[in-house]
This record gives C-alpha cells, sequence and structure tokens, in this order.
C-alpha cells in the first residue's frame, strides 16, 4: 500500500496536471517510511515519436 507521503505527492502532480515521461519505470521511494513503489500509469505521459517531417527535429532529414 502506498504510503501517505506519497499519496500526497500523487495528488499534487494530478492537480497540477503534472506528468512524468521516461523510457524506463520510474521508481518512487519514501525514505520516511521506506515505501518503494513504481510510477502508477496516471503520472505517465505516453511520448509520441518524433515527428520526422518537424524540421527542430534533430534526427530529421534536411534538403
Amino acid at each position: 500500500m502506498t504510503c501517505q507521503h506519497l499519496k500526497k505527492l500523487y495528488q499534487l502532480c494530478q492537480e497540477n496536471e503534472i506528468r512524468l515521461a521516461a523510457t524506463d519505470l520510474i521508481h518512487i521511494v519514501c525514505r520516511e517510511c521506506g515505501e518503494t513503489e513504481v510510477c502508477p500509469s496516471m503520472l505517465m505521459e505516453h511520448a509520441a515519436p518524433p515527428d520526422e517531417s518537424d524540421p527542430a527535429t534533430p534526427n530529421a532529414d534536411r534538403p
């Protein structure tokens, strides 16, 4: 079960529409309670692949 501190963190993220993006799982640790949890999917932002037609994308082919 998630500790009260992590619940407050998740609530803060939801209220402020904060999303986390990473290619690996995010593990959140409360050092006060010793709880460890994998970031819930409600906080994960699923990044879209870069648009190759966008000139701002560093790997885009340029004429």
